[in-house]
């Protein structure tokens, strides 16, 4: 059994051609190539999608604005559920904006998706563990979730004005990363 997903459904080709090209919300920015199996088939569908069918979706588009957002929101948080709900954010935005930085990487299942995650090797100091809690995977109390928020704030921050600082194609945002406005948007400046 382990981590096998078995689900039975009916989708048009079209439908299924679609999917292919969106990026899979679970898989934190990684692309996806998933095992299928045909239950039942048409000979154009077989010819449209292989056999086996499988399932694949391209890697998640890089969303500086959103990453700063959920950050923005962890860091001012008023209260620990408004903390901890903005730092899952902030974990599940992270890694694609790392990703560039390091070797292209696809998973199958949300499992492999997180330890690809934190197993990344181009990061800000502390990354595996911080992250660890801000995707409540290990047990932390407030003042860690704080200090992971802060310390993947300007570790990702910093990495990317200084690596990739094209990561988003907003154009003020790069220079908004590159002169610092961001970090002391956070108060981390």
């Amino acid at each position: 059994m382990g981590d096998l997903h078995v689900s039975a459904g009916a989708k048009s080709t079209d439908e299924l051609r679609r999917l292919r090209t969106v990026p899979a919300d679970w898989s934190l920015g990684f692309a996806v190539e998933g095992p299928g199996a045909w239950l039942w088939s048409t000979a154009a569908a077989v010819a449209a999608l292989g056999d086996p069918p499988g399932f694949r979706h391209p890697p998640g588009e890089p969303g500086l604005e959103d990453f700063v957002e959920w950050c923005a929101k962890a860091l001012r948080a008023p209260d620990p559920l408004v903390l901890r709900v903005a730092a899952y954010g902030m974990g599940e935005s992270a890694p694609v904006l790392l990703r560039g930085l390091n070797a292209p990487e696809t998973v199958r299942n949300r499992v492999e998706a997180v330890r690809a995650a934190l197993g990344l090797a181009t990061v800000p100091d502390g990354w595996a563990d911080d992250l660890a809690v801000l995707l409540a995977l290990v047990p932390a109390d407030d003042a860690r979730v704080r200090t992971a928020a802060e310390r993947v704030a300007g570790g990702v921050l910093a990495l990317l004005r200084e690596r990739a600082p094209g990561v988003d194609p907003q154009p003020e945002l790069a220079r908004y990363l590159a002169d610092g406005t961001l970090e002391r948007h956070l108060g981390l400046a």
